[in-house]
This record gives structure tokens, C-alpha cells and sequence, in this order.
């Protein structure tokens, strides 16, 4: 072969490569990640123990965490929404757990990925009857395979809690606190509630909303502008309950950095910056520990949710300096009931 050939080839495969590399669309991934099941850990957080475990799964990185949009289980089935690397479109993967392996679970979209076809998609979340809701310019509901939209341009919210009934959910996010009927999919009569703008205690803002069974509402958030943040429950019909997080930045129980919360059976857990932090529900401070300390090597904590009782799930990510990408990875953390 010539040397005019040899050229040409090697700029030829240059050029594949950077094709390859530059598409956004594509999630990247990182084949440097080794996805091997750890033994779990013993952990104590104050006086309560738990048990830490990371997941086997598969690869998946992205290149900013604010990509990562949501983490939710249901029905043993693992669901991690995350926007495409361009923005353009959002993936809601599923999979399936069997031991400590999470696995794609075939039968939900394409090879276990329903991919949303719309740019700059906010909340998502899914219904226990299958329907997917999320925000973009209003609320989106896939549902029977129709992208059902309500109350475009009437709302900012940029994230939507489905009531257990799941006949009720609340718009929240930019001020928002409203609540709407859900009627075949569509959302209608929305109508303002308790928390609508900024009412107290989130003066500074209400962040994230999470809904028990039993109809008790929780909520966080800061509590003026640019301060410290708390967790409080209210009744259905807004009736304060209890407060978690102490509003004096000199306590060992305040909020700096509210990142992500999760109500369990007899808990309430937040990440806070660098920190996990925990109370029993009737408001006692247990204690913190670092979240690489938690997770282990150098991940940090960016997601939580419940997966049933006083077990915890965990999305932990870690900067690959080889790659210059975000390593995704899941964690259990099953805590020992109050004694």
C-alpha cells in the first residue's frame, strides 16, 4: 500500500472516531467501568446501623449530573429518568432485580428504555398503572401510546407528585403549589394550594414534595431566600406536623445544601451537600456521615428513594478522569428500625 493510501486511511479512521465520539444523542459509555457486586457493609449513622450494598448494572454515564432527573421504584422494578447528553430527548430505563444485579427489563419500551421525544424535559415520574408524566411547557402523559398535553402554557411548575389515588397530583417547582384532577390521562381544574408561593415555612422556596400513603404530605425546602433549608410534614389539608432540619446555621441537624430526601418507614433522610443526614419521624436528629465514607471510594449521593420499609436506594455517581464522563452507580441501604 502507498503511502498516499496510508494516509488517507488513517485520516478516514480519525474521522469514524470522532463521528462516533461527537454524537450527543448516544449515551456514552465507559468501558473502564468494572460492574462487579461488593459485599455489603456494615455502616452506623449515630445510633441506628444499617447496611450499605452496591448494585451490579449496567454501564451508564452521563455528562452533567442535572441530567440525572429522577430515581423511583416500583414493584421491585428500577426506574432512572435521564436527559440525553443534547438535551433533545429523555430515556426512562427499567430494570429488574434478581440478588444484587439489576438487569434491563425487555418488555417496557425498547430493550427496557422508553425514550421521551421532547427537548429540555423536567420532572418525570410513572404511575402504577403504567402512564408516564412529565413537565415540558405543561404536563405530558404517555398513555396507550398518545402523548396526552394539559395545561400548556398555564403552568411553570417543573415537577408533578401523583397522590396515591393517582386520580390527584400537585404541580410544583417556580412558586408552584397547585393541585389538579387527573382524568383519563389529561390534568385538569388546577387549582392552588397550601404551599403556593413560597407560603411558610419554605419563604425561599419548596424544592421537592414527596407523598406517603396515609395521604401525608412532605416537603423541602428553604425557608428564606438563599438560607437554610428544612423537611416538614403536613396533613392532606395542610395542617403542620413536624419539622426536620434545624434553621440555626450553628446546629449539627441544619440543611445547607438540600440535594435530595426520601420518607421510609420510620425515617426521614436527606442528602445535604457532601452528607447524608437522617430522623426518626417523629422529628429526632440521628446523626450524618459523609457520603463517600457511605458509598464508598469517591462516589457522592445525588438521588434517593424508597424501595419498601426502611430500605433506601441510593444513586451515586463518581468523575471518571480517564473518560471525563459521570459513572453512574445504585446502592440499597437497609436501616435497622429505631430502638
Amino acid at each position: 500500500m502507498s503511502k498516499k493510501h496510508l494516509f488517507l486511511s488513517f485520516i478516514t479512521i480519525i474521522f469514524l472516531f470522532g463521528t462516533i465520539a461527537g454524537c450527543t444523542n448516544i449515551e456514552m459509555k465507559n468501558p473502564l467501568k468494572k460492574n462487579v457486586t461488593l459485599p455489603p457493609r456494615s455502616i452506623d449513622i449515630g445510633k441506628v446501623n444499617g447496611t450499605i450494598q452496591q448494585l451490579t448494572i449496567p454501564s451508564i454515564t452521563t455528562t452533567d449530573t442535572n441530567r440525572i432527573l429522577n430515581l423511583f421504584v416500583q414493584d421491585d422494578t428500577y426506574f432512572l429518568a435521564l436527559r440525553s447528553n443534547d438535551n433533545d430527548s429523555t430515556e426512562l430505563k427499567a430494570f429488574t432485580v434478581k440478588n444484587t444485579t439489576l438487569s434491563p427489563l425487555n418488555s417496557f419500551g425498547e430493550n427496557g428504555i422508553r425514550t421521551l421525544k421532547s427537548k429540555m424535559i423536567l420532572g418525570v415520574t410513572r404511575s402504577k398503572n403504567g402512564d408516564i408524566y412529565f413537565i415540558r411547557k405543561g404536563v405530558h402523559t404517555y398513555k396507550n401510546g398518545n402523548d396526552i398535553v394539559s395545561l400548556e402554557g398555564k403552568t411553570t411548575a417543573t415537577q408533578i407528585a401523583l397522590l396515591p389515588s393517582e386520580t390527584e397530583a400537585y404541580l410544583y417547582g417556580n412558586d408552584n403549589f397547585d393541585l389538579v384532577t387527573i382524568n383519563d390521562g389529561a390534568c385538569e381544574n388546577m387549582k392552588a394550594a397550601f404551599l403556593k408561593n413560597r407560603a411558610a415555612p419554605f419563604k425561599g422556596g419548596l424544592t421537592y414534595v414527596q407523598i406517603e400513603d396515609d395521604g401525608t404530605i412532605y416537603g423541602g425546602g428553604r425557608i428564606v431566600p438563599n438560607g437554610l433549608n428544612i423537611v416538614a410534614s403536613f396533613t392532606s389539608g395542610g395542617k403542620l406536623l413536624k419539622q426536620y432540619g434545624n434553621p440555626s446555621k450553628m446546629a449539627k441537624d441544619s440543611i445547607y445544601n438540600l440535594i435530595s430526601m426520601a420518607v421510609s418507614k420510620d425515617y426521614v433522610c436527606v442528602i445535604d451537600g457532601l452528607n447524608f443526614k437522617i430522623w426518626t419521624k417523629d422529628g429526632k436528629y440521628v446523626g450524618e456521615i459523609n457520603n463517600s465514607t457511605l458509598l464508598g471510594g469517591d462516589f457522592n449521593a445525588y438521588k434517593l428513594t424508597v424501595i419498601n420499609n426502611n430500605t433506601i436506594g441510593i444513586l451515586g455517581y463518581e468523575r471518571n478522569h480517564s473518560t471525563k464522563l459521570i459513572d453512574i452507580s445504585l446502592f440499597t441501604l437497609v436501616l435497622e428500625p429505631p430502638k
